[in-house]
């Protein structure tokens, strides 16, 4: 099977904008199917298409960016928008305030180019972001994954979820594999690391030197690599400098890139002052958990072994970027946390919907499941009273849906992608 023939979630998602928003911005990391998305887009609905990774349209763009945005029929589809900087997206906005009809511009950018105050405020009103992660696990199957919503809205229809066909193996294949394209879809695991490892040099050495001038790029590299031994845990710049011998500056720098690029995310601590101990500091994810197992040099077999370091911080990564992906076309507005009391209580995901409901995901690299387990969600849930909708321990065995009590159930990691 090709990338062509994936299917995705987030594209049926832009096709629904562009009928209501000027512009519609896919913002992403390299090589997780924006280009192909605007293919797509481009097939399905005409207009003109433009990438400016190709040197002469980005030199054209960047010589007379108002000529450039007014170039072709619409929609106008720019890939790597953020290439030719500020004049051209002012450009666009100077063109979509001229005519305010929908599905005018689709720009896909491998920065977090909108971060820039400036930019951000030049298209809103105007346009909508899509976040296009790589690849969920039922975008691979041609599944577009329900499980928060039902999570929130029929809690009960997880109990009745069947033994999913899978195991251990099958997990930690998924977990190695990834959810990027192209490595994904590659025979073998060498080729698979070969691909990732050009993929991050290409990324330090072009874009983040593109966004900064950044002389070191395989100190950007040798940081990422780090990041990806503590995948899941809160980030300390003062430990990071200690290991890495990046000054702490630099270390909160080059972090502020590397998230700028999608190559890691952080998930923010939760808190309604339930407690002043609260803890505040956000875990960091990376983005993808091929490109993790590529950096820790871990297999799925290897994560296999009874004692596999990586094996609970990879199994949490992928349980958090799953969530992410799907948060992006959950039918209501959800946003991750992780809640944790200093010395207490803590759980792996708190998922708040914008109604203020909230379901709490445990995270377990086992395949058994005990009372014990349920510590943190029975703590969050007491707390919150009503408004705490369900608490799930995901696990890796091969049992199907268990009640643990009030609101608390026990599944297998294949429900996230089997709801």
């Amino acid at each position: 099977m090709g990338d062509q023939d994936l299917v995705r979630a987030c594209c049926t998602l832009t096709e629904e904008y562009l009928s209501s928003f000027r512009v519609v911005i896919l913002n992403g990391p390299r090589q997780a199917g924006k280009t192909t998305m605007l293919r797509h887009l481009h097939e399905q609905r005409g207009g003109t298409s433009f990438n400016l990774d190709d040197e002469q349209l980005l030199q054209a763009a960047i010589a007379d960016p108002v000529a450039f945005a007014g170039t072709g029929s619409e929609p106008r589809l720019i890939d790597e928008v953020q290439r030719a900087g500020d004049p051209l997206i002012r450009a666009i906005k100077a063109e979509v305030d001229a005519e305010g009809r929908p599905g005018r511009y689709v720009l896909a950018g491998s920065t977090r180019f909108l971060a820039t105050p400036s930019l951000s405020e030049s298209l809103a009103g105007r346009g909508v972001v899509v976040d296009v992660w790589p690849f969920s696990q039922g975008e691979f199957e041609g599944i577009f994954e329900r499980f928060i919503d039902v999570a929130f809205d029929e809690p009960g229809r997880l109990l009745e979820l069947g033994v999913p066909d899978a195991d251990r193996k099958d997990y930690f294949t998924r977990i190695c594999r990834g959810g990027f394209p192209e490595p994904a879809l590659l025979g073998g695991a060498r080729a698979r690391k070969a691909w990732f490892r050009a993929y991050v040099q290409a990324i330090a050495e072009r874009d983040i030197r593109e966004m900064a001038k950044v002389n070191e790029p395989s100190a950007m590299t040798a940081l990422l690599s780090y990041l990806a031994s503590i995948t899941a845990q809160e980030h300390n710049s003062v430990n990071t400098s200690s290991k890495t011998g990046l000054h702490r500056t630099t270390v909160n720098r080059y972090v502020e890139l590397l998230e700028a690029v999608f190559l890691v995310h952080r998930l923010p601590a939760w808190s309604r002052n339930l407690t002043s101990r609260a803890v505040k500091h956000a875990k960091l994810h990376l983005t993808d958990t091929g490109l993790a197992a590529s950096l820790l040099g871990v297999s799925p077999e290897s994560l296999a072994q009874p004692v596999a370091p990586a094996r609970g911080p990879l199994v949490e990564t992928f349980i958090v970027n799953e969530l992410a992906k799907q948060a992006t076309w959950s039918d209501a507005e959800v946003r991750l946390y992780h809640w944790r009391v200093s010395g207490g209580a803590e759980v792996d995901v708190v998922l708040e919907r914008d109604d203020g409901q909230v379901v709490g995901i445990e995270s377990k690299a086992r395949d058994t499941v005990t009372a014990a387990d349920f510590r943190g969600l029975a703590e969050l849930r007491d707390r919150l009273g009503d408004q705490f909708t369900q608490g799930i321990v995901l696990h890796t065995g091969r049992q199907g849906a268990i009640s643990f009590g009030d609101r608390l159930m026990a599944l297998p990691l294949a429900s996230l992608w089997l709801a």
